[in-house]
């Protein structure tokens, strides 16, 4: 038990800080702790959850019969295992609960994360209800909850960090907090899809945008050992018409979901150039693993995702951004060879 509460205190702040639900399981079974968050998301109280088992969590998640087994079974053969609950709180509230149980390598402990995809799961179905991109922007307010969040947690660690880091190391926190401060911009950005009358439209160059999101990607995909490359063929005085930060935040997903699709190493090659009807072409070719027919015949629908953690909304809004600039977006794709996307905005010429 020495060792199990060593290893506790050393990641208690973690624990503590965490935007998702945390308890600590003994290899017996006994419930040992549980983060502050998890009230919040089970409406039970903490000493209520001490006084539980393994048994009775996994009862009280509605895990039973075939599930439990195959769930019992990946978890003592790969160490890790997780399922999906439908769970009602004793104050009558429905939660999507994503659950993630895992052994401990330096340890005897168990460790079940919850995570609270209600808000998900409701943008889902009143999606699915209204058949409609539409509702987006009805639903901005959830996206942003569920976003803040882990951005919350994530400001609170860079606080901790700042106690003893080095100079080497604050100038890296500045850094990720500069970052941080940047993404609730684009949340900001990303509240006003549903408000046209907000949106600002300027002419700007193009080329500059997407080598600013270049730069900005690059510490990403260095990590993966990916190279991006910027072929421009485009002449001076080329812009377009529309909102600089949502066409940013467009290029930015799609960069990520390139550097995302390879394992390691490879190339993401960008090029702009002229098409023949007048609009600006911008190329985003990776190296990865490649979209098949049936999921590419999906990829702009809300929701859809081929990630495990993925919301499924990075394509679908960018698609609403094109259009709402005059443009299109054109996909080529082989399981295997990689994808393009070709991003058409109508073409300004500077006077």
């Amino acid at each position: 038990m020495l060792a199990e509460y060593e290893y506790k205190q050393r990641f208690e702040q973690v624990f503590q800080l965490f935007s998702s639900g945390l308890i600590f399981i003994s290899d017996e079974g006994e419930v040992l702790d549980a983060n502050p968050y998890i009230e919040k998301v089970l409406e039970i109280e903490r000493e209520e959850l001490l006084k539980m088992n393994s048994n009775t969590l996994l009862n009280m998640f509605s895990l039973t019969g075939a599930s439990r087994k195959t769930f019992l079974q990946n978890l003592a053969s790969k160490g890790q295992a997780e399922f999906f609950s439908e769970f009602q709180t004793y104050m009558g509230d429905n939660r999507y609960l994503h659950l993630i149980v895992s052994k401990q390598s330096e340890s005897n402990l168990f460790l079940m994360e919850i995570h609270d995809e209600s808000e998900k799961m409701f943008m889902r179905k009143r999606l699915n209800h209204n058949e409609s991109l539409s509702t987006l922007g009805q639903l901005a307010a959830s996206i942003a909850h569920e976003i803040r969040n882990p951005m919350t947690s994530l400001k609170g660690f860079t606080q901790l960090l700042l106690k003893t880091a080095n100079e080497d190391g604050k100038r890296y926190l500045d850094v990720i907090d500069h970052e941080i401060q940047r993404m609730e911009e684009i949340l900001t950005e990303f509240l006003q899809v549903s408000k046209p009358s907000n949106k600002e439209y300027t002419y700007f160059e193009i080329d500059q945008l997407i080598t600013e999101v270049a730069s900005f990607m690059t510490p990403q995909s260095l990590m993966k050992a990916i190279e991006i490359n910027i072929t421009n063929e485009l002449y001076t005085n080329i812009r377009v018409l529309g909102n600089r930060n949502l066409l940013k935040q467009v290029f930015i997903n799609v960069i990520k979901n390139a550097i995302e699709s390879m394992v390691k190493s490879g190339k993401i090659d960008i090029r702009l150039s002229l098409s023949c009807d007048g609009f600006v072409s911008i190329k985003v070719k990776d190296e990865g693993n490649g979209i098949g027919e049936e999921e590419l015949a999906n990829i702009f629908k809300p929701f859809f995702t081929t990630k495990s953690t993925g919301t499924g909304l990075g394509l679908s809004h960018a698609y609403e951004v094109m259009e709402a600039h005059g443009g299109k977006i054109e996909v080529e794709s082989m399981v295997g060879n990689g994808t393009i996307f070709n991003f058409l905005l109508p073409l300004q010429v500077a006077s």
